[in-house]
């Protein structure tokens, strides 16, 4: 699976798309609280996650993975391997509130990514391993032996 530049582009679109959407929603309804529609108040309700930005290299002995999760730890990651596929779910959630005479605050922040990524290859799941550093996951997936060709005789 090789990198393509109008899949990024296509991407970045998509981002920019969400973004100016997002910016263009806020000035209204300024009754309902700090800028937000009805609408948007049920959007913010509903946490998204967002696809994590992957990398797939294929060298002689394994399959490797490079994923960017940034903000998140290596306790807020799951990853769920199958024989076709690797799942890279992360979720992070962090709740604060503050008071002081005669004020108030509390806050909420989510994030989430999730991707789901086919292997090119047939990989051998159950040996898999797996490293996390500053916002970068890496998985290792050595390849099967792919089973030599042989003639059979029929009886």
């Amino acid at each position: 699976m090789a990198w393509d530049i109008f899949d990024e582009i296509q991407r970045m679109q998509e981002e920019m798309d969400r973004m100016f959407n997002d910016f263009f929603r806020r000035p209204y309804y300024r009754s309902l609280g700090p800028g937000r529609s009805p609408q948007e108040s049920e959007l913010r309700a509903t946490p998204r996650k967002r696809e994590a930005l992957t990398d797939v290299q294929e060298t002689d002995k394994e399959v490797i993975i490079t994923a960017e999760l940034p903000g998140m730890t290596k306790e807020d990651i799951e990853l769920s391997i199958t024989s076709e596929r690797l799942e890279i779910r992360a979720e992070s959630k962090d709740e604060h509130s503050e008071s002081r005479e005669g004020f108030k605050a509390s806050g909420r922040q989510y994030t989430g990514f999730y991707r789901s990524i086919p292997f090119p290859v047939p990989v051998k799941a159950d040996e898999a391993r797996a490293t996390y550093k500053n916002g970068v996951l890496e998985v290792f997936l050595p390849k099967k032996d792919v089973a030599e060709s042989r003639n059979i005789e029929i009886d």
